[in-house]
């Protein structure tokens, strides 16, 4: 069995996003290096989204970048397979807990 290739990966999550009315959109920002590879628009929020082969690595720009994201308040995800996309999706799908009921 052969290993999808990110091309694949991504035309899933695409079509998984498409499925669920969020937007997902190709980030590119010719100026800097190592953005993530798309950003996805939903209900829960805006979030990034790097796309990479089953078992891919994540460039060191790539980690450089992220954490950079990520402290300035961004959220991103990693995905590498057809299940992390669907973990991913249901995790938009997810109310954020501050906005779960709780039984009293």
């Amino acid at each position: 069995m052969t290993t999808p290739r990110e091309h694949v990966i991504e035309g899933y999550l695409l079509d998984q996003c498409r499925a669920h009315d969020f937007l997902c959109l190709k980030f590119v920002s010719p100026a800097r290096g190592g953005v993530p590879d798309r950003i996805v628009v939903a209900p829960r929020g805006t979030v990034f989204v790097e796309v990479k082969r089953p078992g891919g690595q994540l460039r060191k720009l790539q980690q450089l970048m992220h954490a950079k994201l990520r402290c300035h308040g961004a959220e991103v995800h990693v995905v590498d397979d057809k299940p992390g996309v669907d973990a991913f999706i249901a995790y938009l799908l997810e109310p954020p807990s501050d906005q779960r009921e709780t039984a009293p």
